[in-house]
């Protein structure tokens, strides 16, 4: 849908926002309290009744719900979210389609429908903020100080959470997730490799290019063919980022010293493409990088012949499934290597933007906040990080936590299936590291460890990158020029990196040519906008 006729839809709701149907169906014999606005909602009302244990309403009441994460669109019926409904006497109903996967298409149906969901949640968290902007949504700012003391605990404590869910123009128009993991993905080496060929683990990018050197002219896997592949990466497309990084480059803005550059225009990224180059004619990288897809791991672990990779914590999960067709097989993740410039840099982190809001068409945004301050409390935590205790989880003699067998012992993941209970959706809620840790492998928890305890590793002074984009926030005018301008010069950097690397194009001839299409595409003002952003970011 066009950006135009959206603002156009949302400004007409703005003005005819009464006429729609609310929120929260409640039982015929309870006045409707129609307070559609947050002044409403905090100012001339009634003093409230005190509740037993967990409830937030004293008679059940059932909120609309747009929320599709990992393409499983809001289930009601979902066992963890009855639970949580038996006991707050608050119910949510999704509006998509359960056969209906596709998120954004979804997002746009309801917005030019005219009616919002009460609660609506996004993959995006600067569209969650335009549509605050633009009205759809309402400010939580004084309802959570009013009614969401536990939320508003995490905005005074935590300077990250409160940066991430406040938009340019103060308001917080979404609860997000706390996200307590940093990590996301790590550095993979075989071990088993390493060993017979008596090489130590890497610890610079210089030791790495002698390591995957061997791994492809010694013959590893002991079956006499140089048939080794010593780096690959299953998510292609995000290949030059993951590995540009050995030479402090990237393919992406960056700021340097508090002055926002776009990387393939420095000298770094010269250095960085010119090894890559050399290391794909050497053989060093997968020929198939950019087209082997997502079952690169399976088709060159089991293969035995691949060496090294940058990947989720999953990928500790091949030393048992391959133990018996791979005698010896031993992955295991290690420290990134040090940049050229001796710098320990982990570039991929977790986003922690992602939540839910309260549309400005709900009839009772002070139910939905006390709701959504459930998820901050110890009890919502845990039903949202582990499920119901007997059925999930048990509770340790030392008061830890375990997955049951059902859990760790499904056909799906162990991740997969606590999903279709419903628990670890995408909400705002407080997230425990230690869920993660207790379905991992030994190889995957040492590894998501040795991140996690390691935070001088990522970047400081830095939002976070989401889908290759910097996590910053821009006013209306300069989102749209922004993103005009990046439609034009992300796909062709995408383009001719490939071709370098492929060897389809000379590096050292185009590159001058290179420079001078991003200034024709208008880098140059993509730059100011970036560097504006970052000066908010900063609180400059």
């Amino acid at each position: 849908m066009k950006t135009k006729k959206i603002l156009a839809i949302l400004l007409t709701l703005t003005l005819m926002g009464t006429l729609f149907i609310g929120c929260g169906k409640k039982d015929d014999s309870e006045k409707d309290n129609n307070t559609d606005t947050q002044t409403n909602s905090t100012t001339d009302k009634p003093e409230e009744k005190e509740l037993e244990g967990s409830l937030i309403s004293e008679k059940p009441q059932t909120f609309s719900i747009f929320l599709n994460f990992n393409n499983m669109p809001f289930n009601p019926e979902w066992r963890v979210w009855q639970e949580i409904a038996e006991r707050t006497n608050i119910s949510l109903e999704g509006v998509i389609s359960q056969s209906n996967s596709n998120e954004e298409e979804a997002f746009n149906l309801m917005l030019s429908s005219g009616k919002l969901a009460d609660i609506i949640g996004f993959k995006n968290p600067a569209e969650l903020e335009k549509l605050g902007r633009d009205g759809g949504l309402i400010p939580l700012n004084d309802l959570i100080k009013e009614h969401a003391p536990n939320i508003q605990k995490v905005l005074d404590n935590d300077a990250k959470f409160r940066q991430g869910a406040t938009a340019l123009d103060g308001n917080i128009y979404y609860i997000p997730k706390n996200q307590t993991l940093v990590s996301a993905e790590f550095w993979w080496i075989r071990q088993d490799w390493l060993d017979k060929l008596d090489l130590k683990v890497p610890t610079t990018v210089d030791e790495l290019y002698t390591v995957l050197t061997a791994f492809r002219n010694d013959d590893p896997n002991g079956n006499g063919e140089k048939d080794e592949i010593p780096l690959f990466d299953r998510a292609g497309w995000k290949m030059p980022d993951e590995y540009l990084y050995l030479w402090d480059t990237s393919t992406e803005f960056y700021p340097r010293d508090g002055k926002m550059t776009f990387e393939p225009m420095e000298e770094n990224f010269k250095t960085g493409v010119t090894n890559l180059v050399k290391w794909y004619k050497e053989g060093l990288i997968d020929p198939e990088i950019f087209t082997r897809g997502a079952k690169s791991r399976d088709i060159l672990y089991s293969a035995n012949i691949g060496g090294m990779t940058h990947d989720w914590p999953s990928t500790g999960n091949y030393n048992r499934s391959l133990a018996e067709d791979i005698p010896g097989f031993n992955n295991v993740s290690i420290a990134p290597p040090a940049n050229q410039n001796g710098e320990v840099i982990e570039r991929t982190t977790r986003y922690p933007g992602v939540g839910w809001g309260i549309s400005s068409q709900c009839k009772d945004p002070v139910t939905l906040i006390k709701f959504f301050d459930f998820m901050f409390t110890e009890e919502g935590s845990t039903l949202m990080n582990w499920g119901i205790e007997g059925e999930t989880y048990t509770v340790n003699a030392d008061g830890t936590k375990s997955y049951t067998d059902t859990v760790l012992n499904n056909e799906q993941t162990p991740l997969g299936y606590l999903r279709s209970l419903g628990i670890q959706y995408r909400i705002g809620m407080l997230q425990d590291a230690e869920y993660e840790y207790a379905f991992m492998t030994p190889e995957a928890s040492a590894a998501a460890k040795l991140y996690n305890s390691n935070p001088q590793w990522f970047l400081e002074d830095m939002p976070p990158y989401l889908d290759g984009e910097l996590g910053l926030k821009y006013s209306a005018e300069d989102e749209a020029e922004y993103k005009k301008i990046m439609s034009e010069v992300r796909p062709y950097v995408d383009e001719m990196f490939q071709k370098w690397l492929l060897g389809a194009s000379d590096f050292e001839k185009d590159y001058d040519g290179f420079i001078k299409e991003l200034n024709n595409r208008g880098i140059e003002r993509a730059i100011e906008i970036n560097q504006k952003a970052y000066d908010t970011f900063l609180g400059k």
